[in-house]
């Protein structure tokens, strides 16, 4: 006999899982406000179209078959799976709830040293963060606003610059006791350079300072601009970092900025599609990421 599995009914199944567990039709009809006859009958229609008992009917008690037995644990972990899932909508609808998405480094970097700010400023506000490094979607997505890079072209999107930013020779504190009292791009030519995938690396900064490096083969590569600092911050070798992600690591004695910053060439900007900051959560919080854009800081 063939079973269409495509449409088992939702409610048997939770009536199965609660009969089940409890191993009693009487206590599962109680948990699921209903009637004994009820879940019965439930039952019954689901072992008809799988096409095998699943419990035996022993007096007045029922104990699971082999088939039962194996079809709890599938019942169980599916029902879990879908209330998982329910619950889950509750953030989408919650009041002071916004969704907002930026790259890794830069919520570890940036936001997250400013989140207690964020939570004494907006109490009411409840961000739910995103974190990628691909280009945000916000005009198809459920992202109210995002923060990224790039030069400011998004057709029909809100952008806002939030800030510039200065890349800089920077290493632990340890490595900058070896090195020269003045470090020159010279002297740079003959250390562990720590490398990133940007656009912006050593070899375009080599090449602004007019200083011609043999190779940029060596060295320890990775492609979050947040793990090199953290490289760096172990005394692994010097990154050109970001002043805006490396500010906290700065702060606390873990990193030391060298001479030798350039700009970059890619801000900082909130974008976000016009519906969005129609929401009085999205606005204030749009707001607070503006004021918090240090206009004392270079860049």
């Amino acid at each position: 006999m063939h079973s269409n599995y495509r449409n088992l009914p939702l409610g048997a199944l939770i009536g199965f899982e609660a009969a089940a567990r409890l191993e009693s039709f009487s206590l599962a009809a109680a948990e699921l406000n209903m009637t004994q006859s009820a879940v019965s009958h439930q039952i019954k229609a689901l072992e008809n179209q799988l096409g095998q008992p699943l419990f035996r009917r022993i007096n007045r008690g029922v104990e699971l078959t082999d088939a039962g037995r194996d079809l709890r644990g599938t019942a169980a972990a599916a029902l879990e799976t879908i209330r998982l899932g329910v619950r889950r909508l509750d953030f989408y609808t919650k009041p002071g709830s916004v969704v907002l998405m930026m790259p890794h480094a830069f919520a570890t970097g940036w936001y997250m040293p400013r989140v207690p700010a964020l939570m004494r400023d907006l109490p009411n506000i409840e961000p739910w963060l995103v974190t990628a490094d691909d280009e945000p979607d916000v005009a198809n997505s459920e992202i109210d606003f995002a923060i990224t890079r790039g030069r400011g072209a998004w057709d029909g999107l809100v952008a806002v610059r939030l800030f510039g930013d200065r890349l800089h020779p920077m290493c632990a504190p340890e490595l900058r006791r070896r090195l020269p009292e003045t470090v020159t791009p010279r002297i740079l030519q003959d250390v562990p350079l720590l490398h990133h995938e940007e656009e912006e690396d050593w070899q375009n900064w080599f090449a602004t300072a007019g200083v011609a490096r043999p190779s940029f083969v060596k060295g320890l590569n990775f492609s979050d601009p947040g793990m090199v600092l953290d490289a760096a911050a172990r005394g692994l070798g010097i990154c050109l970092g970001s002043m805006r992600l490396a500010g906290e690591r700065i702060e606390k004695g873990e990193l030391v900025v060298l001479d030798g910053g350039v700009p970059s060439s890619r801000p900082y900007y909130l974008i976000a599609h016009p519906r969005n900051l129609k929401r009085p959560g999205v606005t204030e919080l749009w707001d607070w990421f503006l004021s918090q854009a240090d206009a004392s800081q270079e860049g």
